[in-house]
């Protein structure tokens, strides 16, 4: 199975701020994705930035220990506020280990992560939206919906953190793992929005689950906006 980045800007935005990050170690997959809101000034600057914290936050806790990357989530977000006071993201993290097929996952917000066998997708996080809130009143309409589903209820910011979900999983060989934003997999995906006419940033990261961990990852992106590193 092929490697693949694809990431595009969205018609109705005025840059792609979308980004990615990928640490290839011997027996171990690393990947990032963060989409930043375009609310503030800075978001594009803070999903780069915060790819290759998070990246590297992944690659110095090897053990992947839950309580260590919290600790290590929580001083890089304080130090978010001396740049990016006003800017949010949402974010995935993983870290594969393909011998056991174990993968552990980070999320906050509405980036989602999923497996692919053949043309069938099972996602396995759910997005920190207003619209997964138990409890509500009934939808009016459609519209109603969209903006329960882009209402954050859990973000990367610089002024307060939030503790992204941590999941672990074994996962079945010869699929492919998934991450997307949520321009992907809502307005795409869920939608059936043409690639062309896309509102929002659309960006999707898919990793072969094998043995052989050193593959080269096919960009198709409209930015620089995947950080690949071979780490032995």
């Amino acid at each position: 199975m092929q490697a693949n980045w694809f990431s595009r800007q969205g018609c109705e935005r005025e840059r792609n701020s979308d980004a990615a990050a990928v640490i290839q170690l011997e027996h171990t997959i690393l990947a990032v994705l963060v989409d930043g809101a375009e609310k503030g000034p800075n978001g594009a600057e803070l999903a780069r930035h915060w790819a290759h914290v998070s990246a590297q936050a992944l690659l110095q806790i090897s053990n992947g220990a839950s309580s260590e990357m919290m600790r290590c989530l929580k001083e890089e977000q304080q130090r978010l506020r001396h740049t990016f006071l006003h800017d949010i993201a949402s974010y995935c993290m993983i870290a594969l280990d393909l011998e056991t097929l174990e993968v552990q996952l980070w999320h906050c917000g509405d980036c989602l992560v999923g497996v692919q066998h053949g043309e069938e997708i099972r996602w396995l996080t759910t997005p920190h939206s207003l619209a997964m809130q138990p409890g509500l009143s009934p939808l009016g309409s459609n519209d109603e919906y969209l903006a329960r589903q882009q209402r954050l209820t859990r973000c990367l910011n610089a002024r307060r953190f939030s503790a992204p979900d941590h999941y672990m999983f074994t996962l079945p060989p010869g699929q492919t793992l998934l991450i997307a934003t949520d321009g992907y997999w809502q307005e795409y995906l869920n939608t059936g929005t043409p690639l062309q006419q896309l509102c929002d940033d659309a960006s999707l990261l898919s990793l072969p689950i094998k043995e052989k961990v050193h593959f080269h990852i096919n960009q198709n992106s409209d930015a620089d906006n995947l950080n690949e590193l071979m780490h032995e």
